[in-house]
């Protein structure tokens, strides 16, 4: 049996192939013949070859392939492949970041068992969040929208940390609250840098240059920082350019999520394409001038912290 499962979401693809495996384990009473294909380290060779092998001790075999899209197979090479996976072998194939336009795509996505997983859409995170609340404290936990919406503004929609981060919070408390996230929970760099780009689009210079101070004290570079700005303006720009059109068409373009996609188009709603532009070229300037010795890193951050966030820019 053959299985194919594709999209950006790999912390779902990892929870299905565990579920694969897991059965595997219960069914043939060991993991002896199961084996894990790492394609940006193996060669086509050597997976034809496992693939050749046939079960020793069990009725099955269990093989694992990831990111064979990166081999770019021709069509006549993967047919071949396919052809050559026997009946006492299972393969589960995954790919993360498959080129759809590819042959190889086209061909594996039209099996029986072949799967997207996409990023969760804002509504579908709110839901995942409390069926994982659920299942962590067995029912009796709880947390509400509000809540979730503070938690990923200060972790992010990435649902391998947020799992961590749920687990923790739980364990402190099954009911979560904005306390217990406050007392808990350490923003990320990418969610601190947008809720500094959220507060200086509001034109909150106090909450911007705090946001700053606190990745600063942290020991976050500067330079990491003032990286993580201008990619949450590129996604601003982006948003812009699209404004009106949703965000599926676009979102793809920086492998960003439905969620962070949502929260730019919020952003940019009340600001236009001049001023996006204005911020540009105030971010090379201050990057220009840390790099020539002109002015120190941190007096350079938090000046243009300072101009962005200026009601006249």
């Amino acid at each position: 049996m053959i299985f194919y499962f594709y999209g950006e979401n790999s912390y779902a693809i990892s929870k299905q192939v565990a579920v694969i495996k897991n059965s595997y384990i219960k069914k043939t009473g060991g993991d002896a013949d199961m084996e894990v294909f790492e394609m940006n380290e193996r060669s086509l060779s050597d997976l034809l070859n496992a693939l050749a092998v046939m079960p020793m001790f069990v009725s099955s075999r269990l093989l694992i392939v990831r990111e064979l899209g990166t081999h770019k197979l021709q069509k006549d090479k993967l047919e071949a492949l396919l052809a050559s996976v026997s009946e006492s072998t299972n393969v589960v194939f995954i790919d993360t970041n498959v080129d759809k336009r590819s042959v190889y795509y086209k061909m594996l996505s039209k099996l029986k068992n072949a799967k997207e997983f996409r990023l969760l859409s804002p509504h579908e995170l709110l839901v995942w969040v409390k069926k994982l609340v659920d299942k962590t404290t067995n029912s009796t936990g709880s947390i509400d929208n509000r809540t979730i919406n503070v938690l990923i503004q200060r972790v992010g929609n990435d649902e391998w940390q947020l799992e961590q981060e749920i687990i923790k919070l739980c364990n402190y408390s099954p009911e979560i609250t904005i306390a217990s996230i406050d007392e808990l929970v350490v923003p990320n760099l990418q969610q601190t840098a947008f809720m500094m780009t959220d507060a200086i689009t509001r034109k909150d210079t106090k909450t911007a240059l705090e946001l700053y101070a606190r990745l600063a004290i942290d020991g976050v570079a500067d330079q990491m920082i003032l990286g993580a700005i201008v990619y949450q303006y590129r996604v601003m720009v982006l948003a812009k350019d699209n404004e009106g059109q949703g965000t599926a068409a676009w979102q793809k373009e920086l492998s960003i999520s439905p969620y962070a996609a949502s929260k730019a188009q919020n952003l940019v709603r009340n600001t236009d394409t001049s001023e996006l532009k204005r911020v540009y070229q105030l971010i090379i300037e201050s990057d220009y001038a840390v790099k020539s010795g002109q002015k120190v890193s941190s007096d350079a951050m938090q000046e243009l912290i300072f101009v962005l966030a200026q009601p006249n820019l």
